[in-house]
């Protein structure tokens, strides 16, 4: 019996198997077209190793624009600090090669510990800047005399194959990440601002899912990062104005602690009394975001700032409506950050500038790690060379340490993912061995050679960005062009293709064997010093050792939002927003007290934040209740009043709410 497939099936198969392979197919002729361009600049430049420009070229093209462009960039300036600090060491150790090597291993560790400090594409400079010295000590070692010219052509190629593979993508790819970026800032506000509407319209029903949203909607904010990285390197204004973009991001985060305090503070109260604040505050909120029909417009700085004076001007006399005022007004402002940089994405004229926030490390411990893995598995590497005086010896050096540098930020993955690049480099010996052996001895011209490397190298571009395959064949993609390693004049010598081959296995193999051996820090060991290291820096901001301002504090904290693994408890990234918010709040008291607006003694409640001693906080809190009651409406602290006492309300129900948290972490 013959069964026919319904036409409509048919053509959704035929549809996705277009889709499937349109993009596979772009890559393979993208990939192959810039590496044979880097091979022919550098043949006809008759450099000594052209085999570096192919390959530069086959890691700078990536399907992504934005990502080739950023990358090929700081693979420059990595390149370029590496050919210096090589040049420099040969100087320093002219003919004392233990030092050289010493020193080399050194570098590197500290080139890993940047890589891990720094994010995205200045971490891939960094990285670059540490191997870029082994790759030319591997030939500079025996000629220290020649480093200058061999760090040369070295950094020439390098820097021709990220030449040529840079323009290849921006040619054939017109680049999409702006407009990606758009689509999920634009969901991410509508979610967002949707969010704190239903927190309002439930009154912070203690039956629904608030905390639940919320934790979402921090993981996937905190993944806006690297997209923002792809949009900055396609569009040269937003480079220019990046710090939009990331005021945009913290603006989420700001957006979603203000609704934290919202629900937080709606479920501490009554039913009715509740409602009756949500109510009040949900009334001044823009009809259009009542309804769910906001539009870019709705969140023009101009008119966000008129939102947050409606609701800041709520609740004079009733600090449960303040305080839900207080909270929603956060949320409205961290929209309005966040629109802003929606509007640099959409219409940049409209965009309102940002000043630039500051750099900050969220922990130091992962980057410590990662140096030691580094300095430890190149390093026996080294030593395994030298006893052995193995001829490819500094090429398995090379290779070890890229191993490792190149893996070592992913952590838990690193030693699975070096471990897929070990099988794609097999995968990458026998598809060259064929090739070298079977196809290039009859072919003696560079149209032949082209057609060859084509032939093998454009399946394995395909197959790399097949999100199953590609741990391994984009492995096989990168190495392919150093196994052939293709030279004006070449050699078909089975034995020396061998060897050159268990330099790159062999090197692969020690940098699997340190990731293994040499675990990094946990996820969940990171997770938890990001919370624990936020929690001493509330104690200390509560004990006055730090004078943060109110944006240095944000950026600490949003900080180890973005750094959060991807894989941490959501609970972790509530304890996180929890934190920040009762740190803007002694914030905003310490200002108040500087300013002379409070008229009572608060450093009994900042002494119990500090010890974690919750008993003793409601009891101060109580006392400074009572005492702000007191002060008559001519004295001086009256106008803080209401402010103040929001703000220890809002402290007293965030700890109260997570209080195992903030009493298990007081020592």
């Amino acid at each position: 019996m013959l069964i026919v497939a319904p036409a409509g099936r048919t053509h959704d198969r035929f549809a996705s198997l277009v889709v499937g392979i349109v993009p596979a197919s772009l890559q393979a002729v993208r990939l192959s077209v810039a590496v044979l361009l880097a091979l022919y600049v550098a043949f006809h430049l008759e450099l000594e190793t052209p085999y570096w420009a192919g390959t530069s070229a086959a890691i700078v093209c990536q399907p992504i624009l934005g990502s080739t462009l950023r990358k090929g960039l700081f693979r420059m300036i990595g390149t370029a600090v590496g050919a210096i600090v090589a040049v420099a060491l040969t100087a320093i150790f002219p003919q004392q090669r233990s030092g050289f090597l010493f020193a080399m291993l050194l570098w590197v560790s500290a080139c890993s510990f940047l890589s891990t400090l720094l994010r995205n594409y200045a971490a891939y400079a960094a990285m670059l800047a540490g191997y870029t010295l082994i790759i030319i000590a591997g030939t500079s070692i025996a000629a220290p005399g020649q480093v200058l010219e061999i760090a040369l052509n070295r950094a020439s190629e390098i820097s021709i194959g990220i030449a040529a593979g840079t323009l290849v993508v921006a040619l054939t790819n017109p680049g999409d990440a702006p407009r990606r970026l758009a689509a999920m800032l634009s969901q991410l506000i509508a979610e967002t601002a949707g969010h704190l509407v239903e927190v309002l319209a439930v009154a912070g029903s203690r039956h629904g899912d608030g905390v639940k949203i919320r934790r979402a909607l921090v993981r996937r904010t905190a993944a806006l990062d690297p997209i923002i990285e792809q949009a900055v390197g396609e569009a040269p204004e937003l480079l220019q104005r990046r710090s939009i973009l990331r005021a945009a991001l913290n603006g989420l985060f700001e957006a979603l602690s203000g609704v934290r305090i919202v629900e937080t503070h709606l479920r501490s109260l009554p039913e009715a009394e509740a409602r009756r604040s949500a109510r009040i505050v949900l009334d001044q909120l823009p009809p259009s975001l009542r309804t769910g029909t906001q539009k870019q417009t709705d969140l023009r700085a101009d008119r966000s700032a008129s939102v947050v004076r409606n609701l800041l001007r709520l609740g004079a006399g009733d600090l449960s409506v303040y305080l839900t005022a207080r909270g929603a007004a956060d949320a409205a402002s961290g929209l309005a950050a966040a629109g802003n940089g929606l509007t640099l994405l959409n219409d940049p004229a409209r965009a309102r500038n940002r000043r630039p926030s500051g750099f900050f490390v969220a922990d130091y411990l992962p980057a410590l790690v990662n140096a030691f893995r580094v300095f430890l598995g190149v390093g026996t590497a080294v030593l395994f060379w030298v006893i052995t005086e193995w001829p490819n010896g500094l090429q398995a050096v090379t290779f070890a340490a890229i191993t490792i540098m190149v893996f070592s930020p992913m952590q838990e993955q690193s030693s699975r993912a070096a471990l897929g690049q070990a099988i794609g480099m097999v995968i990458a010996a026998v598809v060259v061995a064929i090739i070298k052996f079977s196809v290039l001895p009859g072919l003696e011209t560079f149209p032949g050679l082209a057609a060859a490397i084509s032939l093998g190298l454009a399946p394995l571009a395909a197959l790399s960005i097949v999100p199953a395959l590609a741990p391994f064949f984009m492995s096989a993609t990168v190495n392919f062009i150093p196994l052939l390693a293709p030279t004006n004049q070449t050699s078909y010598d089975t034995l020396a293709y061998l060897n050159n081959t268990l330099g790159l296995l062999g090197g692969c193999g020690f940098g699997v064997l340190a990731l293994v051996l040499i675990p990094p820090v946990s996820s969940r060991l990171r997770s938890q010093r990001l919370c624990d290291l936020t929690i001493r820096d509330l104690r200390r901001l509560a004990m006055g050792r730090r004078n943060w301002t109110l944006s240095q504090w944000q950026r600490r904290v949003y900080t180890r939002l973005t750094a959060m693994p991807g894989d941490a408890e959501p609970v972790l990234r509530s304890y996180l927003v929890s934190t920040l918010s009762v740190g803007l709040q002694l914030i905003r008291l310490q200002r108040l007290s500087r300013h002379g607006r409070i008229g009572v003694e608060l450093s009994d409640v900042q002494m119990s934040v500090a010890t974690g001693d919750l008993a003793k906080l409601r009891a101060d809190i109580k006392r400074v209740d009572e005492e702000l009651a007191a002060i008559p409406d001519t004295q001086p602290g009256a106008p803080g009043r209401m402010r103040v006492q929001a703000a220890l309300l809002a402290i007293l129900e965030a700890v109260d709410r997570q209080r195992e948290y903030y009493e298990g972490r007081s020592s």
